[in-house]
């Protein structure tokens, strides 16, 4: 799914990454995501969660800002004793890597 400049931003694809607690399980995560609609996929370092704008709107209780930067979403009571931090990845920007010198 692409995400262009005229996309709702409920309807926006969005990435974060989800820092679980030393003692929880991806597994934990995953049933709460599973139940708003959210995907996890286990990484080596933390778990990447994906899913729509308003998927994250309505899990999170709040309304992502404009993505050019990455934001803190405030961890759900359910998530509190499984995922330290979750943090929406920005919305990579075309070209971008032609830029870099």
């Amino acid at each position: 799914m692409t995400s262009g400049q005229g996309d709702a931003p409920e309807e926006e694809f969005v990435e974060a990454l989800a820092e679980l607690r030393a003692d929880a399980s991806v597994h934990d995560l995953a049933a709460w995501c599973s139940r708003h609609g959210i995907d996890v996929v286990p990484m080596v370092a933390g778990t990447l969660v994906t899913g729509s704008g308003r998927q994250f709107t309505e899990a999170f209780g709040v309304r992502l800002q404009k993505r050019s930067r990455p934001q803190t979403l405030p961890v759900p009571h359910d998530l509190k004793d499984t995922v330290r931090s979750v943090t929406v990845l920005p919305t990579p920007t075309l070209g971008a890597r032609d830029r870099i010198p």
